[in-house]
């Protein structure tokens, strides 16, 4: 059995329920009917990615108690490694085997971290002199 391929087009009028529907299903936060409009008006599915990404780091950061987040991408996903590297993300493990139903079935664990360890500051860089 060859695998399934699936294409999301663009979201338009006609289709902003089943995008409503699948966010449901798939996240663990709700959107209110605003986020849906404004989904209309940019009209990008990359763009709406981003904002829902944004929101959750929001959240995250937010609530102050994450230390990192971790995702799967289907290893043979460029795009989507791509988009979350852009957010910091980093490759951190390969899972053989992961997804049951599709090839390849292996999934790359993306891991990015929230918080600075104890005792270190990004912005700084010591030096000796």
């Amino acid at each position: 059995m060859k695998g399934s391929r699936i294409e999301l087009g663009d979201v338009t009028p006609h289709n902003i329920k089943q995008l409503k529907r699948l966010n449901q299903v798939i996240f663990p936060v709700s959107y209110n009917d605003k986020f849906y409009k404004d989904v209309l008006e940019v009209g990008e599915l990359a763009k709406l990615g981003t904002k829902m990404l944004n929101h959750v780091l929001n959240i995250c950061e937010k609530d102050g108690t994450f230390d990192n987040i971790y995702l799967h991408v289907q290893i043979s996903n460029e795009s989507a490694i791509d988009f979350y590297r852009k957010f910091g993300f980093e490759i951190i493990e390969t899972k053989k085997n992961y997804y049951k139903r599709i090839e390849p079935a292996d999934a790359h664990v993306l891991q990015k971290n929230l918080k600075v360890p104890t005792g270190q500051n990004a912005d700084v860089q010591k030096t000796d002199n």
